[in-house]
């Protein structure tokens, strides 16, 4: 891929790749590096519980990359959540929190996922939140009402909903337009869906809220980094979305949001 013909990337969507990598180190190394090959300035690494390695490990691991950050992932059910994320955002460098009902198995209702969202909003991070309906989601439940009511209940915390909702995104659309904060990632699935009417519905979306509170991500390393970015460009063209919405959309967004000023 060229990058230098492309705009400035921030991917607000990524993961350390254990498959690959025995060490955090390791994997941050080779993630910082496709980085830089790809042209993508910045991104956002989640921090997953279920990985073979501690919070400390992987905040050490994105602290010795310049291009990364990240957002720890705690089970709003674990007697210390509020403590570890606490400590995780004052001592260990994380920017936020990421929580995952769909792997970790917990309802956006409970009032443990509430009180530690809220605590996110007095500590002045964000919190994204997994939205893909997948089978297994779906057969749990999944509900945009659920997203909704979060929301509503933690005020001055900014949420980002990951994936868009998926093949729900026009329900996500909707709530966004009344949630003031209210963000959106359309990773994974802009690209999950290809050759579906959901691609055209996405873009429809992310027009419908004029490009903005809206964020690229790749979702990395379910593709490599190239591949994620070159493919998402190649449907934004097909759906014939402007240069400029781009730019908002894979680097403006974020940097506003994230205050990466130094961008």
């Amino acid at each position: 891929m060229n990058s230098a013909a492309l705009p400035p990337v921030i991917d607000m969507h990524l993961h350390l790749d254990e498959r690959r990598f025995p060490s955090a180190m390791a994997a941050a190394a080779q993630l910082q590096q496709e980085m830089v090959e790809t042209g993508v300035v910045r991104g956002l690494v989640l921090h997953l519980l279920k990985q073979p390695w501690s919070i400390p490990e992987v905040a050490e691991a994105l602290a010795a990359h310049d291009r990364l950050r990240g957002l720890v992932n705690v089970h709003p059910c674990d007697e210390n959540a509020a403590s570890t994320l606490q400590q995780a955002i004052e001592q260990w460098g994380f920017i936020g929190l990421k929580l995952h009902p769909r792997v970790q198995h917990f309802s956006l209702d409970e009032p443990q996922v509430v009180a530690l969202v809220r605590q996110a909003g007095r500590l002045a991070v964000p919190v994204l939140i997994d939205a893909f309906p997948d089978g297994d989601a779906l057969m749990a439940g999944f509900d945009p009402l659920a997203y909704a009511r979060l929301a509503k209940a933690c005020p001055e915390t900014r949420l980002i909903f990951a994936h868009f909702g998926g093949h729900k995104c026009l329900d996500f659309l909707m709530l966004a337009k009344r949630l003031p904060n209210v963000w959106l990632d359309f990773s994974y699935s802009l690209l999950y869906y290809r050759g579906a009417s959901v691609v055209k519905d996405l873009t429809y979306c992310c027009r419908s809220l004029r490009y903005e509170s809206v964020f690229y991500g790749s979702d990395y390393p379910d593709r490599s980094m190239a591949e994620s970015l070159q493919e998402s460009i190649v449907e934004l063209n097909r759906h014939a979305v402007p240069a400029e919405a781009q730019r908002k959309l894979l680097f403006e967004n974020a940097r506003q949001f994230l205050q990466w000023n130094d961008l």
